[in-house]
């Protein structure tokens, strides 16, 4: 594998390309020493339960009487003196102090030991001259402070505020006696040294995985890292499962990669109103929230992966990654990279395991097979320009199959699992326009509404290129139970040239399908990642040991790949951006279009459930597939 180093690095991280990341960070700075000591804890988002888990930590390093912790707004990333940020600090200041009172209720002897109760206040900690304010310092140095709680926004802001300030070597040498350390949001990203300042103008949720969409902090100045106390084995990243940034955990543990060698650091996510503590940089433990933490990394199962492109999208195989929630006997060993289960370390034992590939079921079938995450906003991509050139009808000495030697060309679109006809009518009405730009001449598609129109398996004999088209996976059992829809897919297969399964149709492909209708709020991508969410359904099979899901990017949907994998370990479960798709013909797979393809292998994984109800998933490896790239194969 060759590694490329990172434009933008400074000296510092280039002379580490092939150095320990500890050994390397210690060189850097002679505070580092401070983050073996340090107790941290990293909320995902919010000021509502997970709280509740950063009082917890507090008080089991906390003395007594009371509890006393002081609330910093440094990453407001605002104007101090506009008048709503006084009142939101405010506001999550009694957030903490409800959060730490609510603690205390619980336990009669916490009561007992802090007798005088919680005493949550806040520090003006707004622009860099607060920094240096004495009254900021005296809140920091005193000497009852048990600690100390960054409010979320811009982790970037944070870092300009604090790096290289007395405030920071206050907050260091607080970290050094053992007060805990917390934050949410972006007061967790700057918890780790390196640090995800977030993405760039180019970046967003479908373009995680593109090098240049994610701002790394490498101290490419003194002051662009995180707090020179934070992990030095993590990069820490927030609002994971809501806002579909697992894509751009890997993305930033690919670059510690390239920057620092021997697989780079580990990356932990967090989603909203969830925490984790890090325990000395040694241990994740304590998760607490509605969710889980999700673990990334690419040395312990042997990672490869490259750049590709113009646009440098990550290519990877073999990552390893996990899923930690709430219960006493989950944690993470950080030295030893191996996730905790009653204290004993699951170790990675998938050393060897070939790699997975879509393989068709349907040894006879004649047509090129195309799987689409989703082209209905992207008509004019490459992938309906590659259905249109196959659809094509053949020279009479190149006709497929002999049996029908040549057509005029005919195109069928079939529509099923709508919630009604005008709906199935309304989107598929632009197909037509869309082929005919794409390059079709022949005649227009004719569309038939499963429900509505008759579906006879004869009017596929002479079509030289199909597509199925699903509205809801909710609604893909009652259309799949319809024996003439499955005979008309047969017969597609055995006499087209080429046949498309978009959107929800995709999911009836393989051997099961998640019947969760697709859904693209914050609050379905976080149930997505219950134990209790995936609701299976058996699919047509046409791909043998395989899952499929659509719009992964799109609409955020990695957490139905884990539900899916808990329950077909066996199964290759195949996540498909929208605006690409796989396209199987001669026996080899590979990726067509804009986005990238996601392949969850979990035959070597553990799976179980956490006290939240949020899916436990343990050494879950991860491929990521670029357009070009031939599905099972690395480079």
């Amino acid at each position: 594998m060759t590694i490329h180093q990172s434009t933008g690095l400074s000296r510092w991280a280039a002379a580490c390309l092939v150095a320990l990341p500890l050994s390397c960070f210690a060189q850097a700075s002679p505070l580092w020493a401070e983050a073996a000591r340090a107790h941290l804890y990293g909320i995902g988002g919010g000021y509502d339960t997970a709280l509740q888990g950063y009082v917890q930590e507090v008080m089991r390093h906390a003395q007594g009487p009371r509890i006393d912790i002081v609330m910093l707004p440094a990453a407001f990333a605002d104007d101090p003196v506009l008048p709503e940020d006084p009142g939101i600090l405010a506001d999550d200041v009694a957030a903490l102090q409800g959060a730490c009172e609510a603690v205390l209720a619980r336990s009669q002897a916490a009561r007992v030991r802090f007798s005088q109760g919680c005493n949550v206040r806040s520090a003006p900690l707004y622009v860099a001259a607060d920094a240096r304010d004495p009254n900021v310092l005296e809140a920091l140095y005193s000497p009852s402070l048990d600690g100390v709680f960054f409010n979320g926004d811009d982790q970037g802001y944070a870092m300009r505020i604090l790096a290289n300030t007395p405030a920071e070597a206050a907050l260091n040498r607080l970290a050094g006696r053992g007060v805990v350390v917390g934050g949410t949001s972006a007061g967790a990203a700057i918890q780790s040294l390196v640090m995800n300042a977030g993405y760039t103008e180019a970046g967003d949720a479908t373009t995680a995985l593109q090098k240049g969409a994610i701002d790394m902090w490498w101290r490419q100045t003194p002051n662009q890292r995180g707090l020179i106390f934070g992990s030095q084995r993590l990069v820490i990243d927030e609002h994971v499962y809501s806002r579909g940034r697992l894509g751009r955990m890997i993305n930033a543990s690919a670059q510690t990669a390239e920057a620092l060698g021997q697989g780079g650091l580990l990356g932990v996510g967090l989603d909203y109103d969830t925490g984790i503590a890090i325990d000395g940089d040694r241990q994740l433990r304590s998760v607490s929230g509605v969710s889980s933490a999700v673990v990334v990394d690419l040395r312990t199962a042997d990672a490869r992966y490259r750049w590709q492109g113009e646009q440098q999208a990550l290519s990877a195989r073999r990552v390893l990654t996990h899923l930690l929630p709430p219960s006493q006997a989950i944690g993470f060993d950080l030295a030893r990279r191996a996730p905790l289960l009653g204290g004993m370390r699951l170790n990675w034992l998938g050393q060897g395991l070939p790699p997975i590939r879509p393989q068709l079921a349907v040894s006879d079938a004649v047509a090129t097979l195309m799987l689409s995450g989703d082209i209905s906003g992207d008509l004019g991509g490459p992938v309906l320009h590659r259905f249109t050139a196959l659809a094509k009808p053949a020279p009479l000495s190149e006709a497929r199959p002999p049996r029908g030697l040549v057509r005029a060309g005919q195109l069928l679109i079939v529509a099923s699992a709508f919630a009604s006809a005008d709906d199935a009518r309304a989107l598929v009405s632009t197909y037509n326009q869309a082929l005919a730009d794409a390059g079709w001449t022949g005649s227009a598609a004719r569309v038939l509404i499963q429900g509505q129109d008759l579906l006879d398996p004869k009017q596929f004999a002479s079509a030289t290129g199909v597509i199925f088209v699903g509205g809801e996976q909710a609604r893909l059992a009652t259309a799949l139970a319809d024996p003439r829809l499955r005979a008309s897919i047969w017969q597609a297969l055995h006499s087209a040239q080429v046949v498309m399964f978009e959107g929800a149709m995709l999911a009836a492909v393989g051997e099961r399908f998640d019947a969760v209708s697709g859904g693209d709020s914050q609050d379905d991508a976080i149930a997505a990642f219950r134990a209790d969410n995936a609701q299976v359904q058996a699919g047509l099979g046409l791909v043998r040991g395989a899952v499929f899901e659509p719009r992964l990017q799109l609409e955020r949907r990695w957490g139905r790949l884990y539900g899916m994998a808990a329950h077909c370990r066996a199964c290759g479960v195949w996540g498909i951006s929208e605006s690409s798709a796989i396209v199987i013909a001669k026996g080899q797979a590979q990726v067509l279009g804009a986005n990238p393809v996601v392949a969850l292998d979990a035959r070597r994984a553990l799976f179980a459930t956490g006290d939240n109800g949020a899916l436990a998933a343990f050494n879950v490896l991860l491929d990521v597939y670029e357009p070009g790239d031939v599905l099972g194969r690395s480079w």
